[in-house]
């Protein structure tokens, strides 16, 4: 197809993701307003949003309600292991030059519900653990991460310190278990609440990636529940 013959949108599309892998566009920069963009390239402003809304789709752009679109960080990826297992966030961090982070914001031992006693083999009444932390990327964030472990098999998880280090490893340091595949993964959509987009600080209702895992260690005995709110924009599972 020749410039003449792709549609306009086409044409800002490929333009503006140009600026921003060669840099003329950097992660954070605010780019030029839909009627600016209109003026500059002589087109409506529906064919201007329709190209802003594809590079938000595929991960390039941010939309901020009230301040403007801008350009994204590059989005983690994170590789799906066999038996559907994620790498490690603070391993996939480290290797691509970033530092990782986790901020606790809530640990407490409660009650096993229904899925959980299965899951784990635990009578009613039993208790497991519930670390809820954010996680972050050279201290952007980039999900929201619940776990869900036994509390009797686990108890130094209750009392150690959580901030910045990676459960992967405490479970190895303390109990010489790891998590090597998942029984289950459970994949959907669904928008930030207002609570959740405070803490990933996105805005209210921005796609999450909401990913529930049942991993199983080494000895294929159940080891942890996860679930886990990742920001779209900034996160990809490669299958």
């Amino acid at each position: 197809m020749s410039q003449l013959e792709m549609p306009l949108y086409q044409q800002i599309y490929d333009e503006i993701k140009h600026a921003i892998d060669n840099g003329i566009y950097v992660p954070g920069d605010k780019i030029p307003t839909e009627t600016e963009l209109s003026t500059k390239y002589a087109v409506s402003r529906i064919t201007v949003r329709r190209a802003i809304e594809d590079l938000s789709a595929a991960g390039f752009l941010v939309k901020r309600r009230g301040l403007g679109t801008f350009v994204c960080e590059p989005r983690m990826r994170r590789k799906l292991l066999q038996g559907g297992l994620p790498q490690s966030f603070s391993e996939i961090c480290r290797k691509s030059g970033r530092v990782p982070g986790a901020k606790l914001i809530n640990r407490e031992i409660v009650v096993a519900r229904q899925d959980e006693r299965e899951f784990f083999g635990l009578d009613e009444g039993d208790l497991v653990l519930h670390v809820q932390r954010l996680r972050t990327a050279d201290e952007q964030p980039i999900f929201e991460e619940n776990m869900c472990l036994p509390y009797v098999e686990n108890k130094e998880l209750a009392r150690c310190d959580l901030q910045g280090n990676s459960l992967y490893e405490l479970l190895d340091e303390f109990y010489g278990r790891k998590p090597v595949q998942n029984q289950k993964v459970l994949v959907e959509a669904m928008g930030a609440s207002s609570e959740r987009a405070g803490r990933l600080q996105v805005p209210v209702s921005e796609p999450l990636l909401y990913i529930t895992t049942y991993a199983l260690d080494q000895d294929d005995k159940p080891i942890y529940i996860g679930r886990q709110y990742f920001i779209g924009s900034r996160y990809m599972l490669d299958l």
